[in-house]
């Protein structure tokens, strides 16, 4: 009876177990990242600039790249280094570099990050629960048009993704 007994407790743990919700995480697909970074490359050829865009899932697995012909070869790796720090940090490079140096309480900690970019063109992909998805880097331009071209990418991966 005592065997009878744990053995049916056993198989209802067991029945728990198998059948149990496994929590799973948002992603961030292929085809939304080429999307994303089209819509950056569009804005980029409208107004004449020469970028490279990375798109990476949090917290740092590159996703999507694309550079525009004619771009400087240190711009591919600064626009990957602004999505890996947008990736794993939910602030824009620009919002961590006020915090590094533009502020009263400003955290000097932060530039001693190694692969930390500092400069604006990086973004974190934030959903509307809060969760981060990952983070975008465009370099090529100046750092506001790099910004924008981030901003503008993030802004089309959200309504894709919430369409």
């Amino acid at each position: 009876m005592k065997k009878t007994l744990i053995g049916f407790f056993v198989s209802i743990i067991y029945i728990g177990i198998v059948f149990a919700e496994v929590p799973t995480k948002p992603l961030l697909t292929l085809e939304t990242a080429k999307i994303m970074a089209n819509e950056c490359l569009n804005l980029a050829k409208e107004n004449g600039w020469k970028i490279n865009i990375a798109i990476f899932e949090s917290p740092g697995a590159l996703k999507y790249y694309a550079s525009m012909d004619g771009t400087y070869p240190a711009s591919e790796e600064i626009s990957r280094l602004k999505g890996k720090t947008s990736a794993g940090l939910p602030f824009s490079t620009k919002e961590l570099a006020q915090m590094a140096f533009d502020n009263e309480n400003k955290n000097e900690g932060i530039a001693t990050i190694p692969d930390i970019a500092l400069l604006p063109g990086g973004a974190p992909i934030i959903l509307r629960n809060g969760y981060h998805l990952g983070g975008v880097g465009v370099s090529g331009s100046s750092g506001s048009n790099d910004e924008k071209c981030a901003f503008k990418a993030i802004e089309k991966g959200l309504e894709v993704i919430y369409d």
